[in-house]
């Protein structure tokens, strides 16, 4: 189930490569990748002590609950959006992609996404 919703997020969105359902505790759910050459896994296990430190920094600065990042670089984009305290989901686009839609497509995937967690 987690796949199919990963996937159609992916493959609706110009540019995009893949997308991953991760716990904090850098342990994947599910992922999927629209190509070889993108470790959306590997993106995931480094971004989440990003987001960690984020949260930690927003509560710190009491400005409330952090939901999402958005990491850009010279090749591609990576969207993480935080969906409870346990997990988070991410994806990669790439530098001409549709960095909007996939935002959009992010916060729609994700109260699926909690209903079958």
């Amino acid at each position: 189930m987690f796949g199919s919703i990963l996937e159609e997020t992916v493959t609706s969105v110009k540019g995009a490569r893949a997308a991953i359902l991760m716990g904090f505790d850098g342990i994947p759910v599910d992922a999927y990748t629209a190509d070889s050459d993108s470790d959306i896994e590997s993106i995931g296990m480094e971004f989440s002590v990003l987001l960690k430190e984020v949260q930690n920094a927003a509560a710190q600065l009491e400005a409330g609950s952090a939901n999402e990042i958005t990491i850009r670089t010279e090749k591609f984009s990576t969207i993480l959006r935080i969906l409870n305290d346990e997990y988070f989901m991410a994806i990669a686009v790439a530098a001409n992609g549709n960095l909007g839609k996939a935002r959009y497509l992010l916060r729609m995937a994700g109260p699926k996404l909690l209903e079958v967690l």
